[in-house]
């Protein structure tokens, strides 16, 4: 029963939020609020995020979505090796899908040498760890 009165409860604050012209949805009341991590992300992440070398991605491959890891990035295109090997050169952005949020950073590193943020990292990881 609860399920369903989340569903109904969901609805409605569809329904609220189409009658009043808001640009963003709001967060339904049954929707738990967003990790400190993920708060900051584009909503449309998966499709905005800038992608890295090793990235773990879904991409398209005529018309429908595999898991790949990107390749290689070239210019604004991305190189991707499927699952079963297959390869896939020049898609792009928005034919890739991120499949794990980036890391958003929980530091400021304003002024400070990559070295420094490393060790920064490096001492963050430890605190983590313990």
């Amino acid at each position: 029963r609860p399920f369903f009165e989340q569903i109904d409860t969901s609805k409605k604050d569809l329904e609220r939020w189409c009658l009043s012209g808001a640009t963003t949805p709001p967060l339904s009341s049954t929707t738990s609020s967003p990790s400190s991590n993920n708060s900051q992300l584009d909503p449309n992440w998966h499709f905005t995020s800038p992608l890295k070398v090793g990235d773990e991605v879904e991409a398209d491959l005529g018309g429908a979505f595999f898991e790949a890891k990107v390749s290689q990035i070239v210019g604004n295109t991305y190189n991707v090796v499927f699952f079963d090997g297959d390869r896939a050169d020049g898609l792009k952005r928005d034919q890739i899908k991120l499949l794990n949020p980036p890391v958003v950073e929980e530091f400021d590193t304003t002024g400070l040498t990559s070295k420094e943020i490393k060790k920064l990292k490096k001492k963050m990881e430890k605190k983590k760890r313990k």
